[in-house]
């Protein structure tokens, strides 16, 4: 009895060891999608998602983050839209704004067409527009085929 005790004894702070280095990482990793402090190393910007950011592809939560690191922070205002908000807004029957795969944005205080020509050289960036002040002054990028429109 003393043997496993002593053993168990030997053996039980390594395991917490070991446990607490798991859910400290998977913590740390967990976190680094979200933290809008993490945003902000070596760059000059975070993004403030004002609608569900969840379901928004990590290949455009990359562009609006490197899109931040240049030119400061974005604020996305557009990201899943019921078919019926869709509608109402005017958006393509198609859009990708219905399956989550668009986002509409702004960067506080940047030339907006300066901005677009850095988006739209992304990769990862399928369809992309430029809006006019008129019509609010923001960027849509989604994941569908590369494409622009009127």
């Amino acid at each position: 009895m003393s043997v496993f005790s002593t053993q168990s004894a030997r053996l039980l702070p390594r395991s917490f060891r070991g446990l607490a280095l798991i859910l400290a990482a998977s913590f740390m990793l967990s976190a680094c999608a979200g933290s809008p402090l993490l945003y902000r190393i070596g760059g000059k910007g975070s993004v403030d998602y004002q609608k569900v950011s969840w379901c928004v592809p990590w290949s455009l939560k990359r562009v609006l983050r490197r899109v931040a690191h240049h030119y400061g922070d974005v604020v996305v205002f557009s990201t899943w839209r019921r078919p019926w908000h869709n509608w109402r807004v005017g958006g393509a029957s198609s859009s990708y704004h219905k399956t989550c795969q668009a986002v509409d944005f702004k960067v506080r205080g940047a030339n907006m067409a300066e901005v677009y020509r850095y988006v739209k050289r992304q990769s990862e960036v399928g369809g992309h527009k430029l809006y006019s002040a008129r019509r609010g002054g923001h960027i849509h990028i989604d994941t569908g085929p590369r494409r622009t429109w009127k």
